[in-house]
């Protein structure tokens, strides 16, 4: 028997991590993605708690610096960590965004 249609790919992660920070919006909280900084452009960010979080990825010691600089924090996760617990990754986002309110 074929099949009619492919099988639904499942999400990336960073899609779910992107749905579950737009949910933080219900606390009053912005995340946008992809939102350039100089002349970076940072995965998610919330700009009024000045919070970059971020999956994975390579380490720009330039970057990390000027966003420190400008009083930005980053949260950097592993892709395995947020896979095996989105939740609890999003649980801290959430306690770094209530100390800074």
């Amino acid at each position: 028997m074929q099949r009619k249609r492919p099988l639904r790919r499942q999400p990336e992660i960073e899609h779910l991590l992107w749905l579950k920070l737009r949910a933080l919006k219900e606390l009053g909280w912005h995340f946008r993605k992809a939102s350039p900084f100089r002349s970076f452009l940072l995965p998610f960010v919330e700009h009024d708690a000045l919070l970059v979080v971020q999956l994975g990825g390579v380490q720009s010691i330039v970057r990390d610096r000027l966003l420190r600089e400008a009083g930005y924090t980053i949260l950097r996760f592993p892709r395995a960590d947020a896979a095996r617990n989105l939740n609890g990754l999003v649980d801290t986002v959430r306690a770094v965004l209530q100390d800074r309110a």
